[in-house]
């Protein structure tokens, strides 16, 4: 990673500064020893003090690398890098389940506690979330700390989520999923006439990640607002010249991800400016804003009608249901906006990484692979798309249930739940949390722990079988 002074332009001012000080220790004589032992004192006692800050966080029992007391900068910049899951399993392998990797953070992968803070413990989100939504005033589900707005929202769209609610989506998903394979078809057809001799079975590449994303973004436009956003179209044909609405329609995916992205990155920042007294947003890009924002006038010009009454989608619901979930008051288009976007962004991206990992585990598995297609019913390309409740109660679906399962064992959708402790502290399975600290739950190094998951890094679906089908692999703990 090349770090520049212009992407952090306070290294260009410390850098400045510290060729002043070297320029000038070269042009001037030695300072008298007083001085030197003054200095070194000033270091000692300097040193003292943080040290002496750091024990009061009541953290100095809990093992850790040296620096952990002293700096949460190196966690910082991991969060921002995206890579802070692979220095948290390796830290947990070097220093045990309970560990400290900042002068107020810890991070716990111990079974019991995991389970007190996942079940019976009601710790409050960290900060951090707020800090990711484009309004701390008016967060989705994701970013909202505060506790009675967080179970207002909760209640509130809880009923688009029940099991009957996703079963009567089906429609969505069976027509965006058939899009994808009609266009799969083309291409193998295609392939084969092109060249009949040597491809004759039609083999083609494709990047599987994209159309896994595209999918799930079609997807969740189609459930959250009716409306696809032609992603896997434009797979096939990046040709397609779109005007006007749908352009700006087509672009809103790529606008939540950036700015999603970018608000991620900028997450420490953001809460730095605020100390200093400047509220910094990332607002979300103008077309997108102006494309949800007519949709949504014309469903609000539709309310009561026939067509709006037979509407099943989330837009449709925030549009009858939705209330400000700190004041109770309608919620406005922006709001609207807001709510949209993170379950778009929670809904898309979770889904299509969770089925890229499990088609590379897959991959990477082929007894597993074979035995899972044997598994499954024949299709052909003019067969039904198969539906979600047939696909949950089919007994014949169960060894594909236990590769579901083992897959988001080995690749969870986040690697860490971060929460904090109150002005009361928490006892975590014996393990004695002081007030105000952040504690970051790692699942993903738990779910890989030998201990509990016996050759955790294998993958090994019969785990989650019962009986006889479990063929020898370890009962899951």
């Amino acid at each position: 990673m090349n770090v520049t002074t212009s992407t952090f332009p306070w290294l260009a001012l410390s850098t400045v500064d510290s060729l002043l000080s070297v320029d000038q220790f070269s042009t001037v004589s030695m300072p008298y020893p007083r001085n030197v032992v003054a200095s070194l004192l000033a270091i000692v006692v300097s040193f003292s003090y943080v040290q002496s800050f750091a024990k009061k966080t009541g953290l100095e029992s809990f093992p850790g690398p040296w620096y952990a007391p002293y700096t949460a900068m190196h966690l910082r910049w991991l969060f921002a890098r995206g890579t802070i899951y692979s220095y948290v399993e390796e830290m947990h392998k070097k220093y045990g389940d309970v560990i400290r990797l900042g002068p107020r953070q810890i991070w716990v992968s111990d079974k019991g506690a995991m389970k007190q803070i996942l079940l019976t413990v009601d710790l409050p989100k960290v900060s951090m979330y707020a800090e990711i939504s484009r309004d701390r005033s008016s967060p989705g589900l994701f970013g909202e700390i505060r506790p009675v707005p967080h179970r207002n929202l909760k209640k509130f769209l809880s009923p688009a989520f029940t099991v009957a609610s996703v079963d009567k989506l089906d429609s969505f998903f069976k027509a965006c999923v058939s899009t994808l394979l009609d266009n799969y078809y083309n291409e193998v057809n295609k392939a084969i006439a092109e060249d009949p001799k040597t491809n004759p079975n039609g083999n083609v590449e494709t990047d599987f990640m994209r159309d896994l994303h595209c999918l799930a973004l079609d997807i969740m436009g189609q459930s959250s607002f009716g409306k696809g956003f032609g992603q896997i179209d434009k797979i096939f044909d990046p040709s397609k010249m779109l005007t006007g609405r749908d352009r700006r329609w087509s672009k809103i995916p790529d606008a939540i991800f950036d700015g999603q992205a970018r608000r991620y990155g900028l997450v420490f920042i953001k809460r730095f400016l605020r100390r200093m007294g400047y509220e910094w947003e990332v607002d979300w890009p103008k077309e997108m804003t102006t494309a949800i924002c007519e949709l949504v006038d014309e469903r609000a010009a539709a309310q009561g009608t026939v067509k709006s009454e037979e509407r099943i989608d989330v837009l449709q619901h925030m549009l009858d249901e939705g209330a400000r979930p700190d004041t109770g008051e309608r919620m406005s288009n922006q709001d609207i906006i807001d709510q949209m976007s993170e379950l778009l962004l929670a809904g898309s991206e979770t889904t299509s990484g969770t089925m890229a990992c499990l088609f590379v585990e897959l991959a990477r598995t082929p007894a597993a692979r074979i035995k899972l297609l044997a598994s499954l019913p024949p299709l052909s390309p003019s067969s039904p798309i198969l539906d979600s409740k047939t696909v949950r109660t089919d007994p014949q679906f169960r060894y594909l249930e236990a590769c579901l399962k083992e897959n988001l064992r080995m690749n969870p959708i986040a690697s860490e739940l971060g929460r904090r402790t109150l002005h009361k502290g928490q006892n975590l399975n014996g393990f004695e949390v002081p007030p105000f600290t952040i504690v970051s739950a790692s699942y993903r190094a738990l779910h890989r722990d030998e201990r509990y998951w016996p050759e955790p890094n294998r993958f090994w679906p019969e785990r989650w079988l019962e009986g006889e089908e479990r063929e020898g692999a370890p009962e899951p703990e």
